[in-house]
């Protein structure tokens, strides 16, 4: 079994390790830790790939920059 777990390191804890040895008892396991791309968690989200879609294609048309919280995502 393969498992990927993302998190955001200000939520690591015991917990997660612990977690991790209850999925794999007795196990050998290769842990690698790389910061995670953005692009991906972006475009997992349907309706964050249209937003940053129709943000590309607003800037193409007009060559502004367009400026963008957060926030205004949701």
């Amino acid at each position: 079994m393969d498992t990927t777990i993302r998190i955001n390191t200000d939520l690591l804890s015991l917990d997660i390790l612990e977690s991790i040895k209850k999925m794999f008892p007795h196990k050998v396991v290769d842990i690698s830790i790389q910061p995670a791309d953005a692009t991906d968690y972006i475009l997992s989200n349907p309706a964050y790939a249209r937003e940053l879609e129709e943000r590309i294609n607003e800037y193409n048309s007009k060559k502004e920059v367009i400026s963008l919280k957060p926030n205004e995502l949701l």
